[in-house]
């Protein structure tokens, strides 16, 4: 067992008791209306206590260096004042003492604070003492573990006494601190999201904990996403999303990072007769892959107990029963384009080996028709889709649309023709029709889309049923054509093709400018709104 130097304890108290004074007999009331916050580094006798409390292991051995700064996270109910977890704010040390200096980011409004993080450095850097968290063993040598409340009055001037203990590179797990919250790392964002289907094909959004965990190292467990219920009564989860290191000691390939979603009941909205659990792991690459800045975080996606392919149609597919359309090729809904009298030019681009071509290997063109159609009695405008390569049309597509009442763009179907590379017909494969051999409309595009909203696009048993969710409703996006803002993003999924998904990018006042898909998380094609032509 490591000896505690008792005479380095001594000094210590001794300097502490001291300072201590001289604060008390120098100290002037402050008038100001904020406060001016110091925090006051105190050393745990570790000796003394060690006979009174559960010996965790060997007793830290102490550094003889002078501390030099501490870094902080100073919080406000759930708002993060100074630092967060992947840059802790620092705060210098009065040269030879153990208390913070005056500084402008410590003077704060009188109310209630939270210290979450408290750890102290020498001048180069290297960790010395750490204030001991609440969840980690070490909170059973300190009468005041973190997470600690301040109350800061007006008036006042106060010194904050933070107990700490010595640090000495063991497992930061015994403080009740993630490895990668001490030591500089670079860190992802990751975020999850979940649907559970109950036994009748029913989708909800889901809640649920989340634990992960790096080998024996348990980075977060019980976490739990949050849920609620908006003004309107409707139901919604949130995406729960944590901060993952990037550790260069694996392969980018090689999977270190163990999850395991659990799915919870969720009182009001479902009930769940047994346990359902969904394990996975995660490399470099598939944090990567779903994070593009802080700003551009994909979402993984997450199905408790939902198949795809059920013979009757879910019970959240939307009710074209309870649906009003009285203007109905009236297209309002923001997110949608063309407009009547434009066509808007796309260029798709195939990649080759990770990589997008110079030339677009498609040219796609869209355009809002004059004629109608009337699909189970409700007028739908024609949209003409139709893709060339080389010149040639390969796909001629007309979709049938119509908006109801509350703004809701649905979709009630296709006619496709498909033709080879020499413009010959092939065949109408893709085809379908609400209302014909038990075929359902879905959206198109939801009038208020809301993040983590589920939908369906269409119902055709066994044929079509594609589904959407909306990750994003404040994108922004900059493409050739400028830089769009307040862009909805959807995650739209065929589940009859395996690990394939698309990303479609809708900017208000245009419709969609940009689509991505995506083959086992890898971007394999790219579509570009390239222009838009006035025809009227």
């Amino acid at each position: 067992m490591k000896n505690y130097n008792l005479q380095q304890v001594c000094i210590m108290l001794f300097l502490l008791f001291f300072l201590s004074c001289s604060r008390e007999e120098n100290e002037t009331i402050q008038t100001e209306e904020t406060v001016q916050l110091r925090f006051n580094t105190v050393i745990l006798d570790m000796m003394n206590r060690s006979s009174q409390k559960q010996s965790i292991s060997d007793i830290p051995n102490c550094s003889d260096d002078t501390p030099f700064f501490v870094e902080i996270i100073l919080m406000q109910g759930d708002t993060e004042m100074l630092g967060d977890p992947t840059t802790p704010f620092r705060a210098d040390l009065e040269p030879g003492q153990l208390f913070t200096k005056d500084i402008p980011q410590l003077k704060l409004p009188p109310g209630t604070y939270g210290l979450d993080h408290f750890a102290v450095y020498n001048e180069a850097g290297e960790l010395l003492w750490l204030a001991p968290k609440i969840d980690g063993d070490m909170a059973a040598y300190s009468d005041s573990p973190l997470p600690m409340s301040i109350e800061l009055m007006a008036g006042t001037k106060p010194y904050m006494d933070v107990p700490v203990l010595c640090y000495d590179n063991r497992d930061v797990n015994e403080y009740g601190y993630l490895f990668f919250e001490l030591e500089t790392i670079p860190l992802f964002q990751y975020c999850f999201f979940a649907n559970y289907c109950d036994d009748n094909g029913r989708h909800y959004p889901a809640r649920y904990a989340v634990e992960i965990s790096i080998g024996d190292n348990i980075l977060y467990e019980e976490e739990i996403n949050v849920t609620g219920t908006k003004e309107n009564g409707e139901y919604y989860a949130d995406p729960l999303c944590v901060v993952l290191p990037d550790l260069e000691i694996y392969d980018d390939d090689e999977e270190y990072i163990d999850y395991t979603l659990t799915l919870l009941e969720w009182e009001g909205v479902y009930t769940i007769e047994e346990e359902i659990e969904i394990s996975g792991s995660l490399s470099r690459e598939d944090i990567e892959d779903q994070f593009e800045g802080d700003e551009n975080v994909e979402y993984e996606h997450v199905f408790f107990n939902c198949d795809a392919g059920d013979s009757e149609p879910p019970e959240d597919l939307p009710d074209i029963e309870e649906a009003v359309f009285s203007d109905p090729t009236n297209i309002t809904n923001p997110y949608y384009g063309p407009p009547a009298g434009h066509i808007y030019e796309y260029q798709g681009y195939e990649f080759e080996d990770g990589e997008q071509p110079d030339e677009p290997s498609e040219v796609i063109f869209i355009e809002r028709k004059i004629e109608t159609k009337v699909v189970m009695g409700v007028t739908t405008i024609i949209q003409r889709d139709y893709v060339m390569e080389d010149g040639v049309i390969i796909e001629d597509t007309d979709d049938w649309l119509a908006q109801d009442d509350d703004g809701n763009l649905w979709y009630f179907g296709e006619d496709s023709k498909n033709y080879d590379e020499e413009g010959n017909f092939i065949d109408n494969e893709g085809s379908w029709e609400a209302g014909v051999d038990g075929a359902l409309p879905g959206y198109w595009l939801p009038a208020d889309p809301v993040v983590g909203q589920f939908y369906y696009q269409e119902w055709y048993a066994g044929e079509a049923e594609d589904f959407a969710e909306v990750i994003a409703i404040d994108e922004t996006v900059m493409t050739d054509l400028g830089t769009f803002e307040n862009v909805l993003v959807t995650r739209d999924v065929n589940p009859f093709e395996e690990d394939v998904y698309e990303l479609k990018y809708y900017a208000p006042g245009i419709g969609l400018i940009l689509e991505e898909k995506y083959e086992e998380d890898e971007l394999v094609e790219v579509v570009y709104l390239t222009g838009i032509i006035v025809i009227d």
